[in-house]
């Protein structure tokens, strides 16, 4: 398989940490967010789950996979479902306020008892999918409406199922930055609110603040479900503009070092890019936010952004130790065999876009090279974020050989058989 590598020289240093202050201050109280996405009726702690038989033949001590593929359900299934519902919440309680002085709770919201404040918001972002599943949903349970921008590779299946959640959908004849700027355009000129978690002043705005912190649902459930977190040696995240990686990478640094000032030893942070939209490598081997040269034509289509999200780049570029850069087979892999439950493991569902982690550690058993460079060992804990299921079922089972409602009675099968907690 052919891959990039780069090893970020500037982690952890002085400078890299001042640049990223402001972002890792403004991010640092997510816990309301938790919090609040607990009480949700739909919510259930997602599985982490381990993989003892394939660690012992990657040769690798325990192998974690954070499983995404059923937040709020199988169509929704991704970490994104939970940021774009948590700020329309927000943003509609805030509206409810200005107008009729009270703070509705999100209960209250479900309800009809403020649709004649609520139905006359609009919320729109520029999405491959997930994002403007999860806008689609909040809008729909919580009573506002969602227009949702989508680039030209966004496949008709992720479209119909945002038009099925009630979305309007509007196609952008060019790039994912294409539908940004469209998007935000409308926005101004509308009155909407442009719902996403890109910053580019520094995570100081309430919508992408929101976002984040509701993304730490999935970090605190990891955290809460790994046995010994000191003894994780590697966490890989997949890219896009690096707002998830971001998140993850701050909440593992929180948690192992908090406010001590002693050196305490950090997992590697790995980031997983597809090879024609690597704009989080380019920009480390560049030592500053550069856009990719790639065509953006990849599998990997929630990934397959031009350029990172400002904010997000300053905490990647403290953080994050390597920055790897894969074609779309290294992701197909990654899905078959997460999918197969491979050596007697759990079956997991796993998405194109989150499935190139698992792809890079199966390419590091046979790559003595690879394995060197990102320290991997008989000793090495790894965790990797999967973080979509199957955001287009009819593509899943074209690259993967069967459906995903398969691989989940599959893997329901083995529930039962084993009773594993994890």
């Amino acid at each position: 398989m052919e891959y990039y590598h780069h090893l970020n020289a500037n982690r952890l240093t002085a400078q890299a940490e001042a640049d990223a202050a402001v972002c890792i201050h403004n991010l640092s109280n997510w816990m309301s967010a938790v919090d609040e996405i607990r009480t949700w009726p739909e919510y259930t702690r997602q599985p982490l789950r381990s993989l003892p038989n394939l660690a012992h033949k990657l040769g690798i001590q325990e192998l974690f996979v954070k499983d995404e593929s059923q937040r709020f359900g199988s169509e929704l299934g991704s970490f994104k479902a939970l940021g774009a519902p948590y700020s329309i919440y927000q943003i509609l309680a805030k509206e409810v306020h200005t107008k009729k002085g009270v703070w509705p709770s999100t209960t209250d919201l479900r309800t009809d008892k403020y649709r004649d404040v609520t139905r006359h918001v609009t919320v729109c972002v520029a999405t491959d999918g997930n994002q403007g599943r999860g806008l689609a949903y909040g809008a729909k349970i919580f009573g506002c409406r969602c227009v949702n921008y989508i680039h030209s590779h966004v496949s008709d299946g992720r479209a119909k199922r945002m038009i099925n959640l009630g979305a309007i959908v509007i196609r952008i004849d060019g790039e994912y930055e294409a539908s940004v700027a469209r998007a935000r355009e409308d926005a101004r000129m509308n009155g909407w609110y442009f719902v996403s978690s890109t910053s580019w002043s520094d995570f100081d705005g309430d919508i992408p603040q929101h976002v984040m912190n509701a993304y730490m649902v999935v970090l605190e459930e990891t955290l809460a479900l790994i046995p010994k977190i000191d003894h994780i040696t590697h966490v890989f995240v997949c890219g896009g503009v690096g707002s998830i990686a971001a998140a993850i990478f701050q909440g593992f640094y929180t948690r192992l070092r908090g406010d001590q000032k002693a050196p305490v030893k950090l997992p590697r942070f790995v980031v997983v890019e597809p090879s024609e939209a690597d704009c989080l490598l380019q920009s480390a081997k560049n030592g500053e936010i550069c856009q990719s040269q790639g065509s953006l034509r990849t599998l990997m289509a929630g990934l397959a952004c031009r350029a990172p999200s400002p904010a997000a780049w300053k905490i990647l570029a403290w953080l994050t130790s390597d920055f790897l850069s894969v074609p779309d087979s290294a992701a197909i892999e990654g899905m078959k065999v997460l999918a197969s439950g491979c050596e007697g493991d759990i079956p997991v569902v796993c998405g194109e876009s989150s499935a190139a982690s698992m792809g890079i550690i199966l390419a590091s058993s046979a790559d003595a090279s690879l394995r060197k460079k990102l320290g991997l060992d008989a000793n090495s804990q790894v965790v990797i974020f999967g973080l979509e299921g199957a955001t287009d079922p009819e593509i899943y089972e074209s690259l993967v050989g069967k459906s995903p409602a398969a691989v989940f009675e599959a893997q329901n099968r083995f529930v039962a058989q084993t009773s594993v907690s994890i």
